[in-house]
């Protein structure tokens, strides 16, 4: 299973996870936030770590690796982003940083939206 973990009281965040859901074509895929049952059953997060996880198998990745290989597992096209770990992970992951340290204040288009059906069904309470 592959299962994308996210702050669900960020709306950046919340942007981004309703991106992946419309561009999701992998059944495999999954969604949870932080304070679901799954997420407490299953993994352990390391309070220091302020980053998405993704969980591929038995890898799991954070900071700028969890967002390129989320992407490239989402959707065929989207596989080239890969390319971007020839950007060394000290330069990518420094950006992630920043952006995740004011993720809370970045302008997005909060809309309150319900979820879809496909949101419901990658969803993992």
């Amino acid at each position: 299973m592959k299962v994308l973990i996210f702050d669900g009281d960020c709306s950046f965040c919340n942007f981004f996870v309703r991106f992946t859901v419309r561009i999701n074509q992998n059944p495999e895929l999954r969604i949870t936030d932080f304070n679901t049952g799954w997420t407490n059953e299953n993994y352990t997060p390391n309070s220091d770590t302020d980053s998405v996880i993704y969980i591929n198998g038995r890898n799991t990745y954070i900071y700028s690796d969890a967002v390129l290989h989320m992407l490239a597992d989402a959707n065929r096209l989207f596989k080239p982003v890969i390319l971007f770990k020839l950007i060394p992970k000290f330069i990518r992951d420094t950006i992630y940083k920043t952006i995740a340290k004011y993720r809370k204040n970045i302008p997005v288009k909060n809309i309150c939206e319900r979820p879809n059906q496909k949101f419901l069904d990658m969803y993992l309470a």
